[in-house]
């Protein structure tokens, strides 16, 4: 495990502690070892999700099947629709 260098207050509601540490004695966690794996775990998302962005931007050449200029207002649009539709 790397070593941990920086602190942080986070502050729950007690419905919110109330769950985590529910979550922290199933798994025999501390609750802060839980809040570090949403962490990651959202971190990942994150970055699947600008990675997978970027693999749809890279195939927009393929879905033009002539050749020509590219409305870039166009596909910037339905690439923002795209990603957006995505995340929710």
């Amino acid at each position: 495990m790397a070593t941990l260098e920086r602190r942080v207050q986070v502050l729950f509601d007690p419905t919110q502690y109330a769950a985590l540490e529910a979550e922290a004695n199933e798994h025999r966690q501390s609750v802060a070892a839980v809040i570090r794996e949403a962490v990651d775990e959202r971190l990942r998302m994150r970055k699947s999700s600008r990675q997978e962005a970027l693999a749809r931007f890279l195939a927009i050449g393929d879905a033009h099947p002539t050749p020509g200029p590219i409305n870039w207002d166009e596909e910037k649009d339905s690439f923002e629709r795209e990603s957006l539709r995505d995340l929710l």
